[in-house]
């Protein structure tokens, strides 16, 4: 499964998807950084990849389809630690199949996730 983080993900993230057999593309490492949401939202697409990130743009369904991509998943703003954020993410993935999510939009938060 190929993942796409936003540059606005804790960048420690990456290493540790990569370290559990994913395919990442960060934004923050690569020559792409800054680029706007809809470049991103394009790379994602193109891909059918998993988007990761923190900037509630993405969750505007008009803008960002998420049946266009393989997900999109939000990490919902909050008093998270890069550690919180990472383990959320790991949790999330590890609990759920790609057909629960495929397509969807998943929100998370530090105590629950809502996949719309």
């Amino acid at each position: 499964m190929k993942c796409i983080l936003d540059e606005s993900v804790s960048y420690g993230l990456a290493e540790v998807l990569r370290n559990k057999g994913y395919s990442v593309t960060a934004i923050a490492e690569s020559s792409t950084t800054g680029i706007a949401d809809t470049e991103v939202y394009k790379l994602v697409v193109a891909d059918r990849a998993v988007l990761i990130t923190r900037d509630a743009h993405f969750t505007n369904a008009v803008r960002f389809p998420s049946e266009k991509t393989g997900v999109i998943i939000y990490i919902r703003r909050g008093n998270l630690t890069a550690p919180e954020e990472i383990d959320l993410v790991e949790k999330f993935l590890s609990r759920h199949t790609i057909e629960e999510y495929n397509g969807k939009l998943v929100t998370l938060y530090k105590s629950s996730v809502k996949i719309r």
